[in-house]
C-alpha cells in the first residue's frame, strides 16, 4: 500500500474526534429534496419573472428569498428590497429582511441565521423552505403535521395501511387509492395494480392528479419511486390532497354530509366546529344521544367525543384544542373522515313518531293517540306513561303492525304529560304536556260500530257518574227517516233496542236532559253480509297462489274473514281490501284433493259460505324421453307425460317452431296410463315446448328442442398431399341447426385440426405421417354424413438428405449433394450472395445416385441456400454458408516486451468474415499463454506475459490458416527494478515545488516517458535530471491548485509498477475560519471552519489556556464544513491553535477572551409580569466582571423591537427602562460584550385589567345564583380572583372557564343586606371594582283583587301585585282559558302597586300562573272561575280573620 492509500482524509482534534472532509457526491434523498423544494419555490414565485435555477446558490443575494416571503403572506412588499445587491453587505440586508418577516408571521427559526443563507448551506437552506412549507402550504398546526397527515390517509384509504411518507408511496398503488377516494371511478382498478411496475404507476397518478385536480408535479415520477425518497418531499407533494379546498378536502366533505342526516350541511373543517353542533349532530345521524347543545363548547364537543369513541372512532384533538378558534383544518379534517366508514342511524329516540291531538282531554274520557315506528324496532322495545299531578293513569299500547293506539283515561284535572320510551329512552318530542279539565257531563254512550240488517242490536248509556236524568234516544236512517227507540232504565244503565233495515251509517243522538251528550249522535255502521258477491272461485294447482273475489259493495262497510281448510287442517290465506268493497282473497294449496272455504263478514257467515273446490298438483306430473332435447328433421319424435298422483286435471302440450307456427302434438296413453306425445318437426332450429296440467305449465317447463338436418350439410373436395405436409378441407354446418360436429382421420388414429372461419364454416386440417391413402368419417350429432368417409393419398418426400459444408474460403469452388428416396422429385437449388445477388450453381447426377451442386463465393459474408424437391423444401432449408478471407486479418505493431508485465497488441479480423482466431506464444520451444479479449465489431485484444528476457515467437491462423505476417517476432526486457518514490507522490502543498525520484537500473533516458496531469486535465511541467548518473532520475513540479493530480510514469510504453499515481495537493491558506467571539465561563464557545477551498487532510485543532489544554469538540455540518465548540473552565485568555496538514492556517493561533457570565445578575419587573403602558426597568449587574457593553433588545409579540433607555455602567450596574403598551409576551434579549448572557431571552407578561369586560347583574334575589360574566381575551395572560363580602364576612364564590378566556362568577345570597364584590386580575383591580349587588326577597310579593277567584265572561276584570319596589320586569303573568288557550294579560305599575287586568272569553276554570323573577310564586296557579254575565258565584273566597282586608294572598 503507498503512503497516498494511508493518508486519512479527515479533520481531527487533539483528543482523537474526527470528521470527513472527503468530497463526493450529497446522498441522493438530499438531491430529490432540493429539487422538491426548488419545484415548490418557483410554484410560489410564478408571476413574478423570477424562477431559482440552484437553490444553494439562488436564495444568497436575498432578492429572491423576499419575493417568495412575500408571495407567501400575500403583501404587495415585506419592506424595502435592494434589488440589484453588488456586495456581501447588501445580501445579509436583504436576507435578514425576510427573515425577519418570516419570524414576524410567528415562524420560529433555530440555527438558521442570515450568513447561512448568503454562505449558500445547502442543509439550512432546505431546513428554511421546510419550515415555510410548513406555515403556508401544509399549515400552520400545534401538532406534528405528519401525525395529522397520517391520520387522514388512515381514514380515507385504511386498506393501504399507510404509516411513512416515503417507501409507502414508491409503487404508485397508494397514490391511485388516493386519487380514487378523491374522485371516485378514476382509478377503480387501483388494487390490481402490478406493485412492480413502480415508476409507471407513479407517472400515471401523478398526471391523473395532475390533469384532473391541478395538482402540481413538485416531486417527479421518479423520485416518488425512488426508495431514496424523504419525508418532507413526500408530505410536501401530498398535502395537495389536503389543503382547504382540495381535492382530498372536498371529497371528506362531501362523504361527512352523506352520513349528516341531523344537521344542516357542513361547510368546512375548522371555526364552524368550535362549538360541538356539527360534531353532535354527526354522531347523532350514526345511532349516538349526545343530547341537547349547551352553552360550553368544550363539554359539547367532549360530549361528541364520548359519543365517538362508542363508535369506535377516537380522537385526534382534545376537546379543547377543537374549541380553539385557530384549529387547523388536518386535525378535524382526519377525525370526521373516520365517521364516513360508518352508516347512519336514527337514535332511539327518533325511532318513531307520535301523532295526537292533547287540546281537549277531560277527566274520565279515554284519550287516544298514534305512535309509529320505524322497521328495525319492535313493539315490545316500547312504553308509554301519563304522568299527572297527583295521579299515573295507566296506558295501553294496542299494536298493529308497526302503529299502535296509544289510550289512557285520566282520573283528574290539571297538567299532565305523556312520555313514550324507546329502550328506556324518551323520544325526541317528549315530554308532551296537556291538561286535563273537567267534563261538566259524564253521561256516556257504549257505542255500537256495525250492526247486521235484520238483526237487534242492543245500545247503552253509562250514566253512574252523572246521576239518573232523562235519557232519550233517537236514530236517523242513510234515507233521512228518523225514529225515537224506547228506552228501558236499569241500576243506572239506560238500554235500548235497534234492528236496522238497510245498508248504510244510522246516526244515533242521545239526549240527556234534552241536551246531547258528548260525542251524540254516534253512527253505527249497517252491513247485509246476504249481499256479499263470491266469484272467481274455481280450481287450481298445488303450490301456485290461487285468488278469487268478495264485493261487498251492497253489503255495506265491513271486513271479510275467511277460513280454508283441507283434510282438516287450515290453511294460510290473506284478505286485501281493494277500492269500491272489492276484498281479493289469496291462498297457495299445500296438497291435492278438495277445498272448503268458509267466508265472513263482520263475523257474519255470507250466504252460499262454505264453498268447495278441487286442486290438482302439477308439480307431480313429469317428462322423459329423447323428444325433449335434440331430434332430427322430418321425423317422428316422442316423449312421456306421467301424471300418478298429481290428481285430476288436463294434460295438454303446445310446441312452438323457430318461425313462430304451432307443431301439431299427438297425446296417447300406453298400458301403463302414461300419455305418450308425438310430434313431426320440418324447420332446423329451437321448438318451445310447453306441458300443462289444467291450465297450470309443470315444473321445468317449457322445454327448449334442438332440431337439425344432415343433410344441409356440404363438404369441399379431400385433395391429394404430401406426408408431413398439412392436407386442407372446408366443412358447412351454418344451415343444419345446431348439433355436435365429429371428425375422424384413420379410424382416429391421426389428430386433426378444426378452425372456424366464419359462423358455422370451419376448415379441416390434418398431417399425414404414413404415405398411402387417408380415410376421413365425419358424422353430425353422432349421424353419419352422406358423403362419409372421404379419401385422398398422401406422398413422402422426407426421406430427402442434404450434405452443405457451413465455413467455406472465398474464391473457392464449394460442392455439396442432396439425397432422395423420391426418385421422381425435381430438384430446385438457390443460392443468395450477402450483397442479394444471386449466385450461379451448377446441378448433376439423378435422384438415385443424389444431385451434386457446385458453385464459387466471392463475397465474404452469409450465404443463403434454398433446395427443394418438387416445390417442397428440404427439412432445414434454407441452409446458411457463411465465408472468410485470412489475408484481410490486420495485426497492430507488437511493442517491445517487459517481463513480467503484459504484452498487448490488436489482431483486427472485421473485414475478414466469421471465422476462429487461434494464437500460439513461445520462447525457447516453450508455450507461453495467451488471452485474446473480444473488444467487438470482430477487433481482439491478445496479451501474454513474457517472463525472461529472450526473443518470443507468436504463431497467428484463422480458420487453420496462416494470416499475413506470422509467425511475429517480439524481444523482452526486465524492468521489473524500476521505482518511483518520494514525497512528490503523496501530499504536497499548492505553489510550493515538490519532487520525486525515478530508480531504472539498466533502463535508457529516452525510453522514459513521465505525464503529470492537474485537477482540470491540463498537463503539469516537470523537469527530469539525472541525479547521480546512475539511471537515478529526480522530477520536479510545483502544482497550482488544490485537488487530485495523476502522474503517469512509462517506461518503453509500458506504465511501471503503481503507476499512475494520484497526488493530492492542498492549501491551508484557504481554510476559512468564521469570528471566534468572547467567551463565557461554563458556557460553550463555538465556531466554523470552512476547508472547502483548501483540498483534502488532516485537520488539528488545540485549544489552550495558562498553558493547559481544553478539551474540544468537533461536529461536521457539511461534507467540508465543521463547528468547533469548547467549554471555558477559567475566566482567563484562550488560545487556538489550527493546522491542516500539519500547516498552521493564516492568523492560528487565535485568542479568546472569558468572562464569567454567571455572575451577571438581571432582575427587575422588566422580566416579570408587568401591565400595560406603564414604566418597567430591569438591573443588570456585571458583578465584577470587568468592563463591557450591555445591550438589551425588548420585542413585542408581534415581533416589533420597543425602545429602550440604558444607563449606568459595569460599575455600578446598568439599568434598562421601557414602557410596553401591545398584550402579550414580550421577549427581552440581554447581551454584555456581544454574547447573550444565561437566561436571555427573558420573557415578560404583559397585561391589561382596564380592557377585561365584566357583566354586572346589578341585582339578585334572595337565594337565587347571582353571575357575573368576566372577558379577559383582550386584556392578556393573568390570575383573575374575586372577593365578595355582606356586611363584612366573605361570601362563598366560585370562578369557572366557560370559554376561551372567558369567565362566570357565582355566588348565591343568604341575606337581603348590600354585597360588594371585588375583582382582581394579577392583584390589580378591575375598571369599577367594587361592585354593588343590591338583594331582593321575591316572597315579599303580595296579591289581591277579585280577579284571582271569579270574573264574568266579556268582562275585564282584574288583581293588584304588592312588588315593594322590586322590579316590574322580573314579573311574568300566564292566565290560561278551560280550552287550553293563553289569553292576554296587561300589566301597569303604578307606586310599588302593579296592576294586571285580563278579560275572560270562556265560561269556566282560568289557570293563574304567576312568575316572579323566574319562580313560581307561592299559591300560584291560582283559579279564577269564569262565569256567565247573569251567574253569581260565592265560592273561592278566603275569609281573613280581620274584617274589611277582603282577598289577600301572600306569597
Amino acid at each position: 500500500m503507498s503512503e497516498v492509500d494511508i493518508i486519512g482524509n479527515q479533520a481531527r482534534s487533539k483528543e482523537g474526534r474526527g470528521l470527513s472532509v472527503r468530497g463526493g457526491d450529497s446522498d441522493k434523498w438530499i438531491t430529490i429534496q432540493k429539487n422538491t423544494f426548488q419545484n415548490w419555490i418557483n410554484l410560489q414565485l410564478h408571476g413574478s419573472g423570477l424562477t431559482v435555477e440552484n437553490l444553494q446558490e439562488d436564495l444568497c443575494d436575498g432578492v429572491k428569498l423576499c419575493t417568495l416571503v412575500s408571495a407567501l403572506q400575500q403583501k404587495p412588499s415585506i419592506g424595502r428590497v435592494i434589488k440589484k445587491p453588488n456586495n456581501p453587505h447588501q445580501f445579509l440586508e436583504n436576507v435578514t429582511l425576510a427573515l425577519n418577516a418570516i419570524a414576524a408571521d410567528n415562524i420560529r427559526l433555530v440555527n438558521i441565521g442570515s450568513e447561512d443563507i448568503v454562505n449558500g448551506s445547502l442543509k439550512l437552506i432546505l431546513g428554511l423552505i421546510w419550515h415555510l412549507i410548513l406555515r403556508y402550504q401544509i399549515g400552520k398546526t400545534k401538532f406534528p403535521p405528519k401525525k395529522l397527515m397520517l391520520a387522514w390517509l388512515k381514514a380515507v384509504v385504511p386498506d393501504c395501511q399507510i404509516t411513512n411518507f416515503t417507501s409507502d408511496w414508491n409503487d404508485g398503488v397508494n397514490l391511485h387509492a388516493v386519487i380514487d377516494y378523491c374522485q371516485p371511478g378514476l382509478c377503480p382498478d387501483w388494487r390490481q395494480l402490478s406493485r412492480q411496475n413502480r415508476l409507471d404507476n407513479c407517472r400515471n397518478a401523478m398526471m391523473i392528479a395532475q390533469d384532473k385536480f391541478d395538482i402540481p408535479l413538485v416531486v417527479r415520477p421518479e423520485d416518488l419511486a425512488s426508495p431514496h425518497l424523504d419525508d418532507l418531499s413526500g408530505m410536501t407533494y401530498l398535502s395537495y390532497f389536503m389543503n382547504v379546498d382540495s381535492p382530498g378536502y372536498l371529497a371528506t366533505l362531501r362523504n361527512v354530509n352523506a352520513i349528516n342526516t341531523q344537521g344542516g350541511r357542513i361547510d368546512d373543517f375548522s371555526s364552524s366546529w368550535n362549538d360541538g353542533t356539527h360534531l353532535c349532530n354527526l354522531v347523532k345521524s350514526l345511532g349516538q344521544n349526545p343530547g341537547s347543545i349547551s352553552p360550553n363548547h368544550v363539554d359539547n364537543i367532549q360530549t361528541g367525543i364520548d359519543c365517538g369513541r362508542r363508535l369506535g372512532v377516537e380522537p385526534i384533538l382534545s376537546a379543547k384544542e377543537m374549541a380553539d378558534p385557530e384549529v387547523e383544518h388536518l386535525g378535524i379534517m382526519a377525525y370526521a373522515a373516520y365517521f364516513t366508514h360508518l352508516k347512519p342511524v336514527k337514535s332511539l329516540a327518533d325511532k318513531a313518531i307520535i301523532d295526537g291531538n292533547f287540546s281537549n282531554v277531560y277527566v274520565g274520557q279515554e284519550k287516544t293517540f298514534r305512535l309509529n315506528i320505524d322497521d328495525d324496532v319492535s313493539a315490545g322495545d316500547f312504553r308509554a306513561e301519563v304522568i299527572g299531578p297527583d295521579s299515573i293513569p295507566p296506558v295501553r299500547l294496542n299494536w298493529s303492525g308497526r302503529t299502535a293506539t296509544g289510550s289512557f283515561t285520566p282520573s283528574e284535572m290539571g297538567q299532565h304529560r305523556l312520555n313514550v320510551y324507546c329502550v328506556n329512552e324518551p323520544l325526541a318530542s317528549c315530554p308532551i304536556p296537556f291538561k286535563v279539565s273537567s267534563d261538566r257531563s259524564k253521561v256516556t254512550f257504549h257505542p255500537v260500530d256495525r250492526c247486521p240488517v235484520g238483526v237487534i242490536t242492543e245500545l247503552k248509556v253509562d250514566t253512574s257518574s252523572a246521576g239518573q236524568g232523562d235519557i232519550r234516544m233517537e236514530v236517523e236512517t242513510p234515507n233521512g227517516h228518523t225514529m225515537n227507540l224506547p228506552v228501558v232504565y236499569r241500576q243506572s244503565m239506560y238500554t235500548a233496542n235497534f234492528t236496522p233495515a238497510e245498508v248504510g251509517d244510522h246516526r244515533i243522538f242521545v239526549h240527556y236532559d234534552n241536551e246531547q251528550i258528548v260525542g251524540s249522535p254516534f253512527v253505527a255502521k249497517a252491513f247485509d253480509p246476504s249481499k256479499v258477491n263470491v266469484y272467481g272461485l274455481e280450481g287450481g294447482s298445488v303450490g301456485r297462489a290461487l285468488s278469487f273475489t268478495a264485493d261487498s259493495q251492497s253489503a255495506g262497510e265491513g271486513e271479510v274473514s275467511v277460513v280454508v281448510a283441507h283434510n282438516g287442517v287450515t290453511i294460510p290465506s290473506q284478505v286485501i281490501t281493494r277500492q269500491n268493497g272489492k276484498h281479493n282473497i289469496d291462498f297457495t294449496p299445500q296438497g291435492a284433493g278438495v277445498y272448503r272455504v268458509q267466508m265472513y263478514y263482520n263475523n257474519v257467515e255470507i250466504r252460499g259460505s262454505p264453498y268447495t273446490l278441487e286442486i290438482v298438483d302439477s308439480s307431480m306430473v313429469s317428462v322423459s324421453g329423447d323428444g325433449l332435447s335434440l331430434v332430427p328433421v322430418n321425423k317422428t319424435a316422442s316423449f312421456n307425460v306421467h301424471t300418478r298422483g298429481a290428481g285430476g286435471g288436463n294434460v295438454s302440450v303446445d310446441i312452438t317452431s323457430p318461425n313462430g307456427d304451432t307443431v301439431p302434438c299427438d297425446l296417447s296413453s300406453d298400458s301403463g296410463g302414461v300419455l305418450v306425445a308425438e310430434y313431426f318437426p320440418t324447420v332446423v332450429g329451437d321448438h318451445t315446448l310447453r306441458v300443462l296440467c289444467n291450465g297450470t305449465e309443470i315444473a321445468d317447463s317449457p322445454y327448449i328442442v334442438k332440431t337439425y338436418d344432415t343433410s344441409a350439410i356440404t363438404v369441399t373436395d379431400l385433395p391429394d398431399g404430401y406426408v408431413s405436409q398439412p392436407i386442407i378441407f372446408s366443412i358447412d354446418v351454418s344451415q343444419a341447426g345446431e348439433g355436435q360436429l365429429q371428425i375422424m382421420v384413420n379410424n382416429g388414429n391421426l389428430p386433426n385440426d378444426v378452425e372456424m372461419v366464419q359462423s358455422g364454416v370451419y376448415r379441416i386440417s390434418f398431417v399425414p405421417v404414413e404415405p398411402g391413402v387417408q380415410t376421413v368419417d365425419i358424422s353430425f350429432n353422432d349421424e353419419a354424413l352422406p358423403m362419409s368417409p372421404l379419401t385422398c393419398n398422401a406422398v413422402d418426400l422426407r426421406a430427402s438428405i442434404m450434405e452443405i459444408p457451413t465455413l467455406q474460403p472465398v474464391e473457392t469452388q464449394s460442392t455439396f449433394l442432396i439425397r432422395s428416396l423420391a426418385s421422381d422429385a425435381s430438384v430446385a437449388v438457390e443460392l443468395m450472395a450477402p450483397s442479394g445477388q444471386q449466385v450461379p450453381a451448377r446441378i448433376s447426377g439423378n435422384g438415385t445416385n443424389g444431385y451434386t451442386v457446385e458453385y464459387t463465393p466471392r463475397e465474404i459474408g452469409t450465404y443463403i441456400v434454398t433446395a427443394s424437391l418438387s416445390g417442397i423444401q428440404i427439412k432445414g432449408s434454407p441452409f446458411r454458408v457463411k465465408t472468410y478471407d485470412p489475408s484481410l486479418v490486420k495485426v497492430s505493431k507488437i511493442p517491445q516486451g517487459v517481463v513480467g508485465t503484459p504484452t498487448k497488441f490488436i489482431v483486427d479480423a472485421s473485414a475478414a468474415g466469421e471465422g476462429t482466431l487461434e494464437i500460439a506464444v513461445s520462447a525457447n520451444g516453450r508455450n507461453i499463454p495467451n488471452q485474446a479479449r473480444a473488444l467487438g465489431g470482430g477487433r481482439f485484444e491478445v496479451s501474454f506475459v513474457g517472463r525472461e528476457a529472450t526473443r518470443h515467437k507468436a504463431v497467428l491462423t484463422y480458420n487453420g490458416e496462416h494470416i499475413p505476417g506470422s509467425p511475429f517476432w517480439v524481444d523482452f526486457m526486465d524492468a521489473s527494478q524500476i521505482t518511483a518514490t518520494g514525497e512528490g507522490l503523496s501530499l504536497v502543498p499548492c505553489h510550493r515545488q515538490t519532487h520525486f525520484t525515478v530508480n531504472a537500473p539498466g533502463a535508457a533516458l529516452p525510453d522514459l516517458n513521465i505525464r503529470l496531469t492537474g485537477p482540470d486535465g491540463r498537463e503539469v511541467p516537470t523537469r527530469i535530471r539525472d541525479v547521480k548518473g546512475d539511471q537515478h532520475y529526480r522530477v520536479e513540479w510545483t502544482p497550482t491548485s488544490i485537488g487530485d493530480y495523476k502522474a503517469v510514469i512509462e517506461y518503453a510504453d509500458m506504465p511501471i509498477k503503481g503507476s499512475p499515481f494520484t497526488v493530492k495537493a492542498f492549501d491551508a491558506a484557504n481554510v476559512k475560519i468564521s469570528k471566534i467571539n468572547q467567551g463565557f465561563l461554563g458556557r460553550p464557545n463555538s465556531f466554523t471552519l470552512d476547508a472547502s477551498e483548501a483540498g483534502d487532510g488532516n485537520l488539528e485543532i488545540q485549544v489552550t489556556a495558562d498553558g493547559e489544554s481544553v478539551p474540544n469538540y468537533v461536529r461536521q455540518e457539511s461534507d467540508t464544513n465543521f463547528r468547533v465548540s469548547f467549554t471555558p473552565q477559567r475566566a482567563s485568555k484562550h488560545h487556538i491553535s489550527v493546522c491542516f496538514n500539519g500547516e498552521p492556517v493564516p492568523g492560528s493561533p487565535f485568542s479568546c477572551g472569558v468572562v464569567d457570565s454567571d455572575r451577571i445578575h438581571v432582575s427587575g419587573e422588566g422580566i416579570k409580569m408587568v401591565p400595560a403602558n406603564v414604566l418597567t426597568t430591569l438591573k443588570v449587574d456585571p458583578k465584577g466582571e470587568g468592563d463591557g457593553d450591555l445591550s438589551v433588545r425588548v420585542f413585542t409579540p408581534s415581533g416589533h423591537e420597543v425602545p429602550v433607555r440604558v444607563s449606568g455602567n459595569a460599575r455600578s450596574a446598568f439599568r434598562a427602562d421601557y414602557t410596553p403598551h401591545e398584550i402579550g409576551l414580550y421577549k427581552v434579549h440581554v447581551e454584555y460584550s456581544g454574547v447573550e448572557i444565561k437566561g436571555s431571552p427573558f420573557t415578560c407578561n404583559v397585561y391589561d385589567p382596564s380592557l377585561i369586560r365584566v357583566t354586572s347583574p346589578g341585582r339578585g334575589y334572595l337565594g337565587r345564583p347571582i353571575h357575573f360574566q368576566i372577558d379577559t381575551s383582550a386584556a392578556g395572560t393573568g390570575d383573575l380572583e374575586a372577593e365578595v363580602k355582606c356586611r363584612g364576612s366573605n361570601v362563598a364564590s366560585h370562578i369557572r372557564e366557560i370559554g376561551r378566556d372567558r369567565y362566570e362568577l357565582s355566588f348565591t345570597p343568604r341575606d337581603l343586606s348590600n354585597h360588594i364584590v371585588t375583582i382582581l386580575f394579577n392583584r390589580f383591580p378591575l375598571p369599577g371594582s367594587p361592585y354593588h349587588v343590591d338583594i331582593i326577597d321575591s316572597n315579599s310579593v303580595t296579591m289581591s283583587g277579585e280577579g284571582l277567584h271569579t270574573a264574568h265572561v266579556y268582562k275585564e276584570t282584574w288583581f293588584n301585585l304588592d312588588l315593594h319596589g322590586m322590579d316590574e320586569n322580573d314579573l311574568e303573568v300566564h292566565i290560561t282559558s278551560p280550552s287550553g288557550s293563553e289569553i292576554p294579560c296587561r300589566l301597569s305599575k303604578k307606586g310599588h302597586v302593579c296592576r294586571a287586568e285580563y278579560t275572560p272569553l270562556e265560561v269556566g276554570q282560568h289557570m293563574i300562573d304567576v312568575y316572579f323573577a323566574g319562580t313560581r310564586l307561592q299559591g300560584s296557579p291560582f283559579v279564577s272561575q269564569a262565569l256567565r254575565p247573569q251567574s253569581r258565584a260565592h265560592h273561592g273566597r278566603r275569609q281573613d280573620s280581620q274584617e274589611g282586608k277582603g282577598d289577600c294572598i301572600h306569597s
